[in-house]
Parts: structure tokens; sequence; C-alpha cells
């Protein structure tokens, strides 16, 4: 198709060449492209090759845009030359390459195909937008192959085609479901093909570097989603509205438009050719708008196109027609024209449908329904045509005008009117009747004509003859009709006036003299009064919604109108049926509008895509969308106000881009901006953060991050606004030097001249050698003179020896009476010594040596050092006081498996003091071990600090009673309660204060087990204080004691009364504690008595204890033990305390074994890796039957043990097995220990093979045995009670205040940190004649002192023990992450150890 160059030119360039190539600059010199029409020939054999090849060539030369499909068949000749379509860029179909034997097929600038029409196979329901089949080239080489917005693609049957398998389809398909699809059926093996260039990243579509498939989308950033990208990073995404990639973020940026291209900016859709005026309330042409051409906004459509409803097409749609390029819609039927004929009959009556013009007559004779015989000129006979009913005649009912002739002579029982002509206005008479009649009716079987539209007879007369049933004929005035003078009217021999009126066949009365067409008032050829539409009516009902226009017409309101109207229009309704919008009446609102109470308000100026309210925000009152949003600084989904896209953000906020992976308020803000607050310390800022780099700081700025007051080491700089550290021997300064010191760190050197000034120093100078120390209050300071000499000038020399000899001799008597109590104590000990060998012997145990117990536990607390390789971050989670917490994965080095963990990572820029409270975070996690208590896995110190903790994929148990209100029942809510104190009690035994315990801050392994967790504001007692003093920092107000808020002391109690209002919120289900108060109003209604009141669900015992829990006097407070056995005993019988409609009913969420699999695989699987999933404490405790023991694991009383774990004794499982199944509301335990087996019951705290993810193991294995020790502590074989004294000596280690001394360790392994101390102790092989213990797994520490710790005097006090050499195990025998086991010193004897204090030491 040839157009003139320049205006073609011209209109490409100006319009479809950016769409394309957005950024680059076109010359016109250089460009010679053009649109051209694609073709839908699929794979038909041309009948002329070289005629094929020749049009393709002609059709594709300088074309950039293919508007349709591009199909390249038949091209069979490999030496023929296809670089004609190198200058296609977009192709909006389809691409077909079928039969094509050219070697090398190069569309080198092609880089969007938009599939708007699809290419599918017989055999195949793939609908594909690139389809290569049956092709004997080498090489499809599509190097700038971006985008396929829809379809898949298909390679069938290509004989040596290369390099296709090596693309990643990935990146360029876009389209739901799109995928690639390779057959190849036949028997010879494909072609080996080239290796793509070593340059190429992955795949390649050709040999060399400029083959190399280029990416945009998969290498992107998840925060870009399912978009492009410019570049790795999360900010570097590309807009949804590009296609194809992109160069920045802007809708201005983007290689091509994924939906229309407009003025160098892509977009949703063109401006519309239609723009509302709110001054005028309607709508008016739109000076901006534009039409849709392809993929392109223009100004006016090209001139072979229509346009329609703001696009250009080639053809308009059903019920419109073309009028001045315009499509417009049709007034009733569109035109549609047809050829007369002679006859009407059965099979020809069809090809009338929709027919509104004629060009010919129109002939229906008896024949038409009784069957016609057509008759050839030379009299033989034609076709005989079938009957056909009248009612086939409503075909009609479209025909508007006939040019030529009506004749109608034909009878029939049902053909009694000519209702099908009830819309034809005009006969033009250019063909007449005999008679010269343009409407012919003779001898019909019809009773009234019925032809109300009829307006005009252009030429010829009226013959109506002999209609012996026809009325209303002779009424109807004809020459009001009949255009022509020279023709006549005939009306003869039809049924008089007389008989049709006693057939009540007559005019309507409101009919004028004029005459009729029928009874109807809706058939007079003129109206007597008024005329409504095409009806005669009496008047002009204006409360039926109908007004006079004058002219004897009445009208119809307009359809907006409720009721009356005074005019014709929506601008004069009395009231409205919909909304009013000014003065007009409107079916809904204009989008810059809103329906308050059926009256169109105009929305806020910033509002974008409509709203519902008047307010400036994206809220149910609000904004549907805007361009730009602020965005509440405490609630990120909450926007509080929009902006222009023009408009700036304000002082103390900064710009941040919306994905297209957001969800919920700000869904609506997608591919936009948002401004967000700045950090609180900021004064203005790039990004959230208070690291200098993005932070203008709002007070000082101290070392790399803001501070609202400078460090005790530092001092305000107050013009400079920064934090200058002071000298190192300052303690707290106002300057730099030595001299600006408020205290030293060692030594004042006071200025000779003025005593107010000094100086500090490390250490004295030589003028002033003396060091004074005068009180506590005040630094020492160096001095000239000695202080101590000044007492001797006072005392004589003969008193000096008197003075020493008292000194001397106090220290005799010291001594002696030291001596006395040394020999005072050892006999005692040695009589008790005696007294428990005396007891051992009656006992039967002859004189072995005694255990005895003391008070001192093993620890445990040890903690894995990983490499920051062996750790994958996902998502984030969450942020703490010290970093963010990402899901991620720990892989063990060397280990084929992947571990779902929490990792908190140390936030970037933090100080070397955070850094020392990250560690001491780590130390207080890993001290501690209890179901209750989150547990600290692993430790990496890279260049960001890492904890690394179990992951809890339930959440926090905040979030879960919020969600599951209707399933929670009496019995979990006092169960969580009792875990929760269990929990608190074993850190108020080992001296931990928490600060900071919450609902927020329990977490939800399974719905029966519950974590406490954030030890980030824990703080660990020493062992002789009874109180902790923090130093500063945010507090929960609404959880903290009085004591806490005015003093900052944080002790055990302080917990309680945290622990009391986390109880509140566990029983008003989520509850918020003083919701409607402010945090700063709280310690007034404290110190009034004023508490939290009194949940819903729960009785007065339970309040009770709450209330108790918010004593003012600490001491008051319950201890956590107590509160432990109080929910435990309720717990029991929880309809008593807790009052719960439908409480029976109730059933927590169900939460198998392999729910919690497979949610822990699901947090796990996007992060990438072959390893098998593990979990943590499979994994960091290896089960019994993994460790390689043949013997059964002995006896364990797993009540007890569980009783001693704080569970409820009632959760237990007495089943005749010796198997120990824990109820699922409480924590997982499960122990597998058969009568008959024997040696030490601790060692068989395991989990069966079985056992889910939720399956914890003891969290301490010797306690079972604390309480225990009286009941089968040791099993003899063959009932042996005699042992050898002399067999075993046992010996521990002590220090002076017999506190137990860590034993020598042989093991080498440095993959651990004991932030506490070696706790390793031995274990004898043999006890007796036991089995030797080196036979069972090595599961836990096997301390015998601590196995006896708390017994009653009724135990054995004498233990004989068989010695037995240790074997040496090979490596493989010992696993690098058991950190309780020490098998190395396995002879070790016990010696009385007394005068324990009893406290806990960690």
């Amino acid at each position: 198709m040839k157009i003139c160059q320049k205006s073609v030119l011209y209109l490409f360039v100006l319009i479809f060449g950016p769409l394309i190539c957005v950024g680059k600059i076109w010359k016109e010199d250089a460009t010679k492209g053009r649109i051209c029409i694609g073709t839908t020939g699929r794979m038909s054999v041309p009948s002329n090759r070289e005629h094929h090849y020749q049009n393709l060539r002609d059709r594709y030369s300088n074309c950039t845009y293919v508007d349709g499909n591009l199909e390249l068949t038949w091209l069979q000749d490999e030496n023929l030359d296809l670089s004609f379509l190198k200058e296609i860029r977009e192709v909006t179909g389809y691409v077909l390459i079928s039969h094509v034997d050219v070697k090398r097929i190069v569309l080198p600038k092609l880089m969007i195909i938009r599939g708007r029409n699809l290419f599918k196979l017989n055999v195949r329901n793939e609908m594909f937008a690139l389809m290569v089949t049956l092709s004997k080239m080498e090489n499809l080489e599509l190097p700038s192959l971006r985008d396929i917005l829809a379809g898949s693609v298909g390679f069938y049957n290509n004989y040596n085609l290369c390099h296709i398998r090596t693309i990643k389809w990935e990146e360029i398909l876009t389209g739901v479901h799109a995928k690639p699809v390779y057959v190849y059926n036949f028997t010879q093996a494909e072609r080996e093909c080239p290796p793509c260039d070593a340059s190429c990243e992955e795949g390649c579509w050709g040999l060399g570097s400029h083959n190399c498939q280029n990416f945009s989308k998969i290498n992107c950033s998840p925060q870009c989603h399912q978009g492009r990208c410019f570049g790795p990073n999360p900010r570097e995404c590309c807009h949804l509205f590009c296609a194809g990639g992109c160069t920045g973020p802007t809708q201005a940026d983007c290689l091509a438009c994924r939906n229309f291209y407009d003025g160098g900016v892509c977009k949703q859709e063109c401006p519309n050719m239609l723009r509302y005026n709110p001054a005028t309330y309607q709508w008016e042409s739109n000076p901006n708008g534009k039409y849709a051409y392809g993929a392109t906004c223009v100004k006016n459509c090209p001139d072979h196109l229509l346009r329609d409803s703001g696009a250009c097409v080639r053809t308009c749609p059903v019920n419109k027609k073309a009028e001045n390029h315009e499509c417009v819609a049709c007034d009733g039927p569109c035109p549609k024209n047809c050829e007369g004929v002679e006859v009407v009959h059965a099979d020809n009556i069809d090809s009338f449908k929709g027919c509104t013009i004629i060009e010919g007559s129109i002939t229906i004779l008896d024949t038409s329904f009784d069957g016609f015989q057509e008759v050839y000129p030379d009299f033989t006979f034609g076709n005989l045509h079938p009957e056909m009913h009248p009612s086939k005649l409503e075909v009609f009912s479209t025909l508007k005008e006939v040019t030529g002739y009506i004749s109608i002579q034909a009878s029939h029982p049902d053909f009694k009117n000519l209702a099908f002509l009830r819309n034809l206005e005009s006969i033009g008479g250019r063909q007449l009747t005999e008679y010269f009649a343009a409407l012919y009716i003779v001898k019909t079987s019809l009773e009234s004509l019925n032809m109300r539209s009829l307006k005009k007879v252009s030429s010829g007369s009226i013959a109506i003859l002999e209609n012996e049933n026809l009325c209303f004929a002779d009424t109807i005035n004809w020459q009001s009709l009949m255009k022509s003078t020279s023709h006549s009217i005939l009306l003869q021999s039809n049924l008089n006036a007389t008989q049709c009126r006693l057939r009540n066949l007559t005019c309507h009365s409101e009919c004028s003299e004029d005459g009729c067409w029928g009874s109807q008032s809706n058939e007079c050829l003129a109206c007597k009064t008024y005329k409504l539409d095409d009806t005669c009516v009496a008047k002009c009902d204006k409360d039926n919604g109908i007004y006079d226009a004058g002219n004897k017409r009445c009208e119809y309101c307009h359809e907006e109108c409720q009721g009356r109207c005074l005019g014709p229009g929506n601008g004069n309704c009395t009231a409205c049926r919909n909304v009013r919008d000014g003065p007009y009446c409107v079916h809904e609102c204009p989008e810059t509008k809103y329906n308050h109470f059926g009256e169109c308000k105009p929305c806020h100026p910033n509002c974008v895509g409509g709203c519902t309210g008047p307010e400036n925000n994206i809220s149910p009152n609000g904004c549907k969308t805007c361009d730009k949003a602020i965005v509440n600084a405490y609630d990120p989904n909450i926007v509080e106000q929009c902006l222009r896209a023009d408009e700036p953000c304000s002082p103390g906020f900064y710009l941040e881009y919306i994905g297209p992976q957001e969800e919920g308020a700000l869904k609506s803000l997608t591919g936009k901006s948002v401004c967000r607050k700045c950090h609180q310390l900021c004064k203005n800022c790039t990004a959230y953060g208070i690291h200098y780099t993005v932070c203008k700081c709002q007070h000082y700025l101290s070392g790399e991050q803001c501070e609202e007051q400078c460090p005790r080491d530092h001092y305000a700089d107050d013009v400079n606004q920064i934090c200058i550290k002071c000298a190192d021997e300052c303690r707290g300064c106002t300057g730099p030097t030595t001299m600006d010191c408020i205290a030293c760190r060692n030594f004042r050197v006071y200025d000779v001249t003025n005593t107010t000034v000094f100086n500090c120093t490390a250490s004295c100078p030589a003028d002033k050698p003396f060091k004074i120390f005068e009180d506590n209050v005040r630094d020492p300071y160096c001095s000239s003179e000695d202080a101590n000499a000044v007492p001797l000038h006072g005392i004589e020399e003969d008193q000096i020896p008197a003075i020493l000899g008292g000194v001397m001799g106090c220290f005799v008597i010291l001594g002696i009476f030291m001596a006395v109590f040394s020999y005072q104590w050892l006999q005692r000990a040695r009589t008790k010594e005696n007294t428990v060998k005396m007891t051992m012997r009656m006992s039967g145990f002859e004189d072995n040596e005694p255990l005895k117990p003391t008070n001192v536990k093993p620890n445990l607390a040890k903690l894995i050092i990983v490499k920051e390789a062996e750790l994958r971050r996902g998502g984030i989670l969450g942020y703490g006081a010290f970093g963010t917490v990402y899901k991620g994965v720990w892989v063990p080095e060397g280990k084929n498996i992947k571990i779902p963990v929490a990792i908190k990572v140390l936030r970037e820029g933090t100080c070397p003091s955070a850094s020392k409270d990250f560690l001491e975070e780590a130390y207080i996690m890993a001290s501690v071990d209890h179901p209750n208590l989150l547990k600290l896995l692993a430790v990496c110190m890279a260049s960001q600090s890492m904890l690394v903790t179990q992951l809890m994929p339930l959440g926090c148990l905040l979030d879960y009673v919020r969600n599951n209100k209707d399933k929670i029942g009496s019995k979990p809510l006092l169960n969580w309660c009792a875990q929760i104190a269990r929990g608190m009690a074993h850190l108020e035994e080992h001296r931990m204060v928490h600060r900071d315990l919450a609902l927020r801050n329990v977490l939800v392994q399974t719905p029966g087990c519950i974590k406490i967790t954030d030890f980030g504001l824990a703080k660990l007692l020493d062992i002789n204080e009874e109180q902790y003093k923090a130093a500063g920092g945010k507090m929960p107000i609404k959880w903290l004691a009085l004591e806490c808020i005015q003093h900052r002391v944080f002790t055990h109690k302080s917990d309680v009364w945290a622990f009391g209002v986390t109880v509140w919120e566990l029983l008003t289900y989520g509850g918020r504690p003083y919701e409607n108060i402010p945090a700063r109003e709280v310690p007034d209604l404290l110190e009034k008595g004023e508490r939290l009141p009194q949940p819903s669900i729960c009785t007065i015992d339970v309040y009770m204890i709450m209330i108790k829990c918010w004593m003012l006097d600490a001491e008051s407070r319950p201890s956590f033990k107590e509160l432990a056995d109080e929910f435990a005993k309720m717990a029991r019988d929880p309809g008593r305390f807790l009052v719960i409609p439908g409480d029976k009913l109730m059933r927590l969420p169900s939460y198998t074994p392999q729910d919690e699999k497979e949610m822990i695989r699901t947090l796990s699987m996007p992060i990438e890796g072959p390893e098998e999933i593990m979990d943590a404490e499979e994994y960091l405790q290896p089960k019994l039957d993994q460790m390689g023991s043949d013997s059964p694991p002995p006896p364990t009383p797993i009540k007890k043990f569980m009783e001693d774990r704080g569970f409820d004794g009632d959760s237990l499982n007495s089943s005749a097995n010796n198997s120990g199944e824990i109820n699922p509301n409480h924590c997982s335990f499960k122990c597998n220990c058969p009568e008959n087996s024997l040696g030490l019951s601790h060692i068989c705290h395991t989990r069966d093979r079985d056992t889910s993810l939720s399956t914890r193991y003891c969290s301490d294995p010797l306690t079972s045995l604390e309480r225990d020790a009286d009941r089968d502590l040791f099993m003899h074989v063959n009932g042996a009670s005699h042992m050898n004294p002399k067999e075993v000596k046992l010996d521990l280690p002590v220090d002076q205040e017999d506190y137990l001394v860590p034993s020598p360790r042989s093991c080498t392994s440095t993959g651990y940190m004991d932030l506490v101390g070696d706790a390793k102790t031995s274990v004898p092989p043999f006890v007796g004649n036991l089995i030797p213990i080196t036979t069972l797994p090595h599961q836990a520490v096997d301390n015998l002192e601590y196995h006896l710790m708390k017994h009653n005097t009724n135990v054995p006090s004498e233990l004989p023990v068989t010695h037995q050499k240790k074997t040496n195990s090979s490596d493989d025998d010992t696993d690098e992450h058991e950190y309780y086991n020490d098998y190395d010193g396995l002879q070790r004897e016990l010696q009385p150890l007394n005068n324990h204090r009893n406290e806990t030491t960690v």
C-alpha cells in the first residue's frame, strides 16, 4: 500500500516511533518506516511461489509496525533475501513461520509481539503468538525480542533449528498460562548446535555476542513482582504500563507500552474524546482527546479508517452505521439494501431479513402461501416452492422504503392485516402495476391495513379493490399521502362502513377525520387533540411523566426524571430518579463527583478515578486513588492525604514507590509514589533510618547515626549539631581536650593558680607523684605531698613497735581461731561421712564412697557459631530492637539439608556498643532451656551480626487469638496462661528479668504449645541483686508496674505485673489495655487505684489473681511458680473459671504434624536450594535409632518428668503401654521406654521417628531424676545388690565455695562458643553390674551428683560403681553439633560437698 511519503513519514514518526524505542532520536532522513497491514492466510499454499515472495517483499519493506499477523510461509528457496524484514519492531497479532528453508531468518529489531490475534493448530489446545513449523532454517534470530504479551510459543518439527531451546522463555512470555512447546517427531536426531557465545549470560538466538538473550524480568528484585526492571535493586522496577523493559522507573522510560503510547508516556488508556464540564454539568468535546489506533493514541484516524467511540476501526460494529468517517448509532435497524423479487415465496423470504430498503417491488400472491410453481418463458416448469405461513412475512418489519410497488393479491385464513409493514414509510413507485398503481391490494382476506408509518407514496395510484372483509380503507385521506396529482385513487367493492361498525372495526375516538389504519389509538393518520409519540391521547397526563410539548404534541419526561417534569431533557425534572448533578438528573455521578444523598458533590481536586466522599485521602469517605499520597506515620495502611502528581512531599517525609506486590489499602496506589514519614530523629530524609546517608538529623549526629542527645563520652556542638567524642581520660566533657572534662576516668591534676581548674591524666606526673583518694564522691587527684605520711608526724617513734606488735597479735589470734574452726568442721564432715557409710552397709551396699547431693546444675548453655555462607535470608518477618528479623534457612556446612529458621540481623551502621548488646542478647537467649522459652540455635559474627532462632510458623499469640476468637475455648486459654507462667518462672529461677512481657512477645509453635520470646530487653541479675535499674530507653508503659514507670526499677515482681496485663490481653481475645487512655495518664490512674476491667468471660476467681498481680506493693504480688500452679489447677476444670458461650463446641483450628511440616516447607520454598528441609531440633538432637544403639532405651518416669516441666498432670495419656503421649494442647513430648530396659532413665528422653515438627525434646534431661532418685535410680542385673566399694572412686573437682569446676575437654571443635562456661561432665562407662552406659545414645550430660540433688534422706548414701576403661571412638561417632556430650573423662569421683548456697548460677 503506497501512501504519500511526506505525510505518512510525519505521522509515523510523531506517533509510532516512540512506541518502540522511547528516548531515541529519530532522524527524518534515516527513517523510512511505515505501518503495514498483516495477513490472515495461515498456511495456505500460494498459487505462484515467485509472486508470493514478491508480495511479501512489497508489503513489509521499510515496515516497522505490523498491524495484524506476520506470516512467512512457503519460502522454500534457501537463497531468498529476507532482509526487508529488518525494520519490523512490533507485531500486533501473531508471527507464523512455516515451510521456510532460508537458513537464517533475522528480525534484528522485533521487540514485542502483542498477540491480539493468536494462531491455533487443530491438534493442540494452545493458542500461539509465535509458531515455527516444518522449516529447514538453521537459526531464527530475534535478539531484540523482549515481550510476548499474550499466547504461547510453539516449535513443531523443524529439521535443523538451533539455539531455541537455550532461550529462557519465562523472560519473554507474559500472558496467563503461556508456555513454550517443542515437538520433534522425526526419527533422525536433532542437529548438534554450536554453543552460545562465551559472553552470553544464559541463552542465545544464534552465534555471536550480539545474539545473546537480554534480561529485564527474571533477574529483577522480588519487589518488581512479575513486572520489568532496569536493574537488580528493589527500587529499579519499571512502571506497570511498560512492556519489554525500560530505562527508568517512570511511564516515560518504557521501551514499549503494554497498553497505549501517548506523546512520550505509556498510559492505561487514551484521553477520552469527551470530558465533563463541572460548570455546565455537561459532557463536551475534549480538545486533548485522542483516538486509540493499535497501541498508540492519535489525534486523528488515518483516512482509510473510521472513528468509533475513541478508536480507529476498519468497519463499524453492529447497530452502527458510517457517516462522515464516523460510526453513529442507527435509528432503529441499520440501513440494508435488498433487491426486489417477482413473487415472495418460502424459499426467498429469508433473504429479506434486516432489509430497510428494497430496490424493486414486492408481490404477494395466493401461490406465496399455497406453494409457488416457477414457469419459464418457454412455458416449462421450474422449481416448486413449498407452502409458506403468513407469519413468515414478519421479516418485512424492518422495511422502511420500497422503491417500486407493493402488490398483494392473496387470501389465507391467517392473513388478516399488513402489520408486517408497520414501519414502512415510503413507496417510491418507480415501477407500477396495472392501473399504474404503486399500492395494489386486490381480492385479499385482509380486514385492516395497519400500515401506520406510511407517510408518502411518491408516484403511482392507489388501487384497493374487491376485498370483501377490508375496513378502514375508505376512511383514509389518501390525498395527504400521494405526492403525484396525475394518479387516481381506486377504492371499490370493499366492506361497507355499516358492516365495519357491526364488526367493531372503526377508528379510535381520538383519531381525526383523516382516517386510520386500524382500530387502535396508535393507528390514526392524525390526532384529534394530542399525539404522544405515535399514539393519540386526550391530554398530556403530567402525573404519569408526560408534558405538553406544543403543537398538539405530548412528550415523555426524560428517563432520569422521577414523576413530573417541566419540559424536555434531564434539566427540567421536578425530582430525580437516581441522582442530581446541578440542575440535571443523571444516572450516576461523573467520575469527579460522589453521590451525597442523591446529589452529586465534587471530589477533592487531588482525587483520581473518582471518590466516595469529600476527604482528601484514600478511604471510604475519600478518594478511590490519587497520583501521590502521604502515608500515616504510625499505620502504613492509612493514607492521610492525597497530593497532586507534581506536588512534592512535605518536609520530614520521603518518597517511596509502590510496587505491584502491594496489598491492602495501598493496592490502589500500585505504580505510584507515596510520601512516608521520616524517623523521628530526622529533620528530613531520603529513606527510613537514622544513618547520616539517608537522614538529616533533627538533633545531633553521633558517628554515623542521629541521636536525640549526645552519649555520655561525647559533647554537643550545637552550632553544627554534631556530637564530638571527649578525650579518653574524661567522663563527660564540655570540649575536646582533657581540660574540658567534667569528671576524670583516672586522676585529676589541679592547676596551681586556680584550684577549680583541673586536667585529667592516666598517671600522675613527676612533679605530683602522689595519688590522693579523699572520698568516694570526688575523683582521685595527683599531689606533690604524700597523704599517708602526714599521720606519722604525730606519732612518737617508741609507739611504732607497740602498734606493729598489736597488729601481729591480731593475726595470730585469727589464725588460731581459723585452725580450731577448720578442725571442728573436718570432724563433723568425717562423722557425717561415717554415718552415710554405715547406712550404706546396713542397706547392703557395703562401704562405697557416698554420693553427696549438691545444688550445682550442669551448665547446658552452648551456642553454635555459624558462617555467614551457611545462612540464606528470605522475606522480612518483622523488626526488633537491634535490627530486622528475616525468615530464612540454615544450611550447615558440609550437610545436604536446610533448616527453616528466623534470622535477626543487626542493623547496618549500628555502633559497637549495640554489637555488645547484641551479644548480651545472644548470651541471655542461649542461657535458657525451657519448653516455653524460644531457643537460640546459633549466632553469626559476620559484617552484620545475626541471631538464629527457631521459626515459629503460626506467628504471635496476639494475632492468633484475634484471628481465631470463635474457635478458642476455656481450656486452651488457661493452658496458655499456665505455659506463660511456667516460662516466666524459669526466668525467675535463673534470676532473669524480661522487662517486656506482653502477648505480642509470645509465639505459637503449635496450638497447644507457646514460647516466650524477645529477650532484647531482658537483663540478667547478679546473684545477690534483687532488682535491676534501667539506664534509659523506651518502655511499654501500659504493661509496666508503677515502680518501673516512676523509678525505672525492674524486678521479677514487675514482670508479674506485666503477666497480669498479658493474661488480660489473652482473656479479651487480643484487647488493647487502656485503649482510650493516653499512655502519659496511666501512672496517675494506677496511683488512684484504677485497674483494667474484668474481662467478660472470666469469673471473679481469675480476676482476683489478675488484681493480685497489680498490687502496688511489689512484695504482695504472687510469684510465677504460684501463678503457674494456680492456672494449671484451673485448666483441669476450665468451665468453672471461664464462661464462654458454646465452650464445649469450640475446637482450635486443625493443625496436624503434616500441617506444620507443610507450613515450614512453604516458608522455606521461596529460598533457593536443593537441600532437604529438616527441623532444627531434629538436626541438633538426633533420634535414638540414628545413633547406632541396638539396645532398647531405659525406662523413664514420664509423668513425673512432664510434671517437673510444668505440664498438667491430666495432660498425660495413661495408656497401658509405656510410651508417654502428651495431650496435643500442650507441648508435644514423646518418650518410648520399655519396662525391662536398664540404665539411667534420663537417657530415654528422645523423639519417636514419626514425631512431627511440633514435638519437642525434654529441655532438661536430668530433671526427672532430681525428684525421683529414690525410685529405680539404678536397676541391677539378675537382682544383684552387692557391689565392691573398692571397684570405683568418684571425684568431682570443686572450688573453695563448693561450686562445680568445669572438667577439661579433649574435643578440639572450634565451631562453638560457650558464653557461660565449659559445662561438660563425665560419666563412668559402668555402674555396678549395669549395662555399659557407652552403649546408650549420647543424648545429654550425665552428672551423677545432679541426679541426687534435692532428694530426701532415704536415698542410699553409697553407690558402688565399677571401673571400665573407655574405648576411644572414631571421629565419625562424634557429631559436631552434639554440644552437651563429653565422654573423654569417664572415670570421675564424687566427693562430699557442703556449705552449698541455695542460689542459681547462670
